[in-house]
C-alpha cells in the first residue's frame, strides 16, 4: 500500500508535555451539533497543543439524500455544503497553525461520490493544512535543541462499521487493527464514542523484559444523540445508548528512554 506519511517536527524542552487533540465527528450543519462544546474543546489548548482532524467535520446531508430531514438541517440557505465549509472554517481558523492535517469521513465522502467535489479538501485548502484521506500515518518527531530525538507514530482512520450497543464492542472491533499497523497511537472515529484503551506489548531489549504500550483512542463526537424538540434522530431510531460527548486529549511527555503517553477523556 502506497500511503503517504505526514511528518511533524516538534521542538521541546525536557519535562514538556505535548498535547494532541483528535477532532472527529463534528457534524457541523446538523441542528444537533453542539457548537459551544466544540469551541470549548478548541479553546482548551496552548502553544504545545496540536489538532488532528478525522472526518465527518461536516454533516454533508443534502436535500436529495434519503437521510435528509429539515429538522436536522441548520443551514437556512440552499447552499448547504458551501455554508457548512465556510461556517466551520470560521470556527477553526484561529487554530489553523496547530492543525497537523484533516481527513475525510463517510458523510463528506458521500458528497464526493454524488456531487464530484470534496468538501474536506476545500476546507483543508482554506486552513492551509494537509489533506489526509480516509486513513493516514503521522510521524511526530520530537527534538530537544537538535538532540534527544523521540519519534511517536500515529495511525488514524475515520472508522467503520455500525456502532456497538455494548460498552466494549467498539474497543474490541478497533483493537484488531493494532495487529496490522506499526504505530504507537491508533485514532478511530465514526461510532461517536469517547473511549480509550492501553494495550501493553512486551519485548526484550538486551536481556531485559520491557513493556511499550500502544494506545487506542475512539475520538468522540460533537453531535447530540437526542433532540429536545421531539425530532427523531438516527441514533434514537437505531437504539444506540447515550454516550459522552466531546473529544479526548493525548498527553505525550518525552522522557529519558522514550515517551510517557496518557489519554484524558
Amino acid at each position: 500500500m502506497n500511503k503517504k506519511c505526514i511528518v511533524r517536527r516538534i521542538n521541546y524542552h525536557y519535562g514538556d508535555t505535548i498535547k494532541i487533540k483528535p477532532l472527529f465527528d463534528i457534524h457541523y450543519g446538523n441542528t444537533l451539533c453542539d457548537v459551544n462544546e466544540l469551541k470549548k474543546y478548541l479553546a482548551d489548548s496552548d502553544d504545545k497543543t496540536y489538532f488532528i482532524g478525522g472526518g465527518d467535520f461536516l454533516d454533508s446531508i443534502i436535500v436529495s439524500d434519503k437521510r435528509y430531514r429539515k429538522s436536522i438541517d441548520a443551514i437556512e440557505s440552499e447552499e448547504i455544503i458551501d455554508k457548512q465549509i465556510y461556517g466551520l472554517f470560521k470556527i477553526l481558523e484561529p487554530y489553523k497553525d496547530k492543525f497537523i492535517g484533516c481527513g475525510i469521513g463517510n458523510h463528506e465522502d458521500t458528497i464526493v461520490e454524488k456531487c464530484a467535489t470534496n468538501p474536506i479538501k476545500r476546507l483543508c485548502e482554506k486552513l492551509e493544512v494537509p489533506y489526509l484521506g480516509y486513513s493516514w500515518f503521522f510521524k511526530l518527531q520530537f527534538s530537544e535543541n537538535g538532540g534527544r530525538g523521540r519519534t511517536v507514530m500515529i495511525h488514524g482512520h475515520h472508522g467503520y462499521g455500525g456502532g456497538s450497543r455494548t460498552q466494549g464492542g467498539d474497543i474490541t472491533k478497533f483493537s484488531k487493527d493494532i495487529s496490522f499497523y506499526n504505530a504507537d497511537i491508533f485514532l478511530r472515529g465514526h461510532v461517536h464514542r469517547l473511549q480509550s484503551d492501553e494495550i501493553p506489548q512486551l519485548s526484550i531489549v538486551g536481556d531485559t523484559l520491557v513493556s511499550k504500550s500502544r494506545m487506542l483512542v475512539i475520538c468522540g463526537s460533537f453531535k447530540k444523540s437526542l433532540s429536545n424538540d421531539g425530532s427523531t434522530t438516527w441514533e434514537e431510531k437505531m437504539g444506540f445508548p447515550p454516550v459522552k460527548m466531546g473529544g479526548s486529549t493525548i498527553l505525550i511527555t518525552p522522557n529519558s528512554t522514550w515517551c510517557d503517553i496518557k489519554v484524558s477523556l
